[in-house]
């Protein structure tokens, strides 16, 4: 038996990177997954993934999230055709990068708070009545990353840092914190994870910089690039049971680098 069989796991994000590489794998461990995606076509994709796998991934799809009722109608949708809720990752996530000086800054502060933070409570919102109402077990995982825990611009070439990125990811630290706080009275836990830079979709103009992927690397302590599957077994340990007595807690996933700090480097 998988680690997770016999579970639901309702997943945000399934259509490339970290939300794939976690539907996969919860597939695999056994979870019955229902996922979402903005990107019609790269959650079908992650849809026949999991099919030449000889296991199955729901999804509704395409459904932008930060739309006002999409969290909810995706969640009762969920709840009427599979019947509970035993883990709600949190992965989606919208963000436009703008320093503080730019013209467009309080665009990019309003669309990563929308897309990044709005988007979380929402879900976890939807969610609600039905984790309660199931009584308990259920566990709520969300995507922090590093850049709640240090300023500074992205490694390579970008648009710029983001105030809006680290104050939405800090936000979601503190959002988890609550809601595991809430929660534990129904044996609702709540945690996070904090990436730090991983070779995904979202990366990917970053990386095709000449020389990029080496410099990033060699920048890090563990001295790679982080992968989609290092976040997505960081996501199983909080979906399993191996994690029943956790809650309220961040985890930094990041080959060292937040913590780390290299004489000479």
């Amino acid at each position: 038996m998988g680690r997770l069989s016999g579970k639901t796991a309702f997943i945000t994000g399934i259509g490339g990177g970290q939300g794939r590489a976690a539907a996969l794998l919860f597939a695999r461990e056994g979870a019955l997954v229902y996922g979402t995606d903005i990107d019609a076509e790269g959650a079908g994709q992650t849809v026949a993934l999991a099919r030449a796998e000889g296991d199955e991934i729901h999804s509704m799809h395409p459904l932008d999230l930060t739309e006002e009722g999409a969290a909810r109608r995706w969640i009762d949708e969920g709840v009427a055709r599979f019947g509970r809720i035993d883990v709600l990752y949190n992965n989606a996530g919208q963000v436009m990068f703008r320093t503080i000086d730019d013209r467009e800054a309080w665009q990019a502060w309003q669309v990563t708070i929308r897309g990044e933070l709005d988007l979380v409570f929402a879900t976890i919102l939807a969610a609600w009545p039905h984790l309660v109402a199931q009584g308990g077990g259920a566990s709520i995982i969300s995507t922090s990353s590093t850049a709640a825990r240090r300023g500074g611009p992205l490694p390579i070439t970008s648009p710029g840092s983001s105030a809006a990125h680290s104050a939405t990811k800090a936000g979601v630290i503190g959002l988890t914190k609550q809601v595991a706080a809430e929660g534990a009275p129904y044996g609702i836990r709540a945690n996070a994870i904090l990436p730090g830079f991983i070779d995904s979709p979202a990366t990917e103009r970053i990386l095709a910089h000449p020389g990029a992927p080496e410099r990033i690397a060699q920048s890090l302590p563990l001295r790679r690039i982080g992968r989609p599957e290092d976040i997505a077994r960081v996501a199983l340990f909080f979906a399993s049971d191996d994690s029943a007595w956790v809650t309220a807690e961040e985890l930094t996933v990041d080959g060292g680098a937040v913590s780390i700090t290299e004489i000479g480097g």
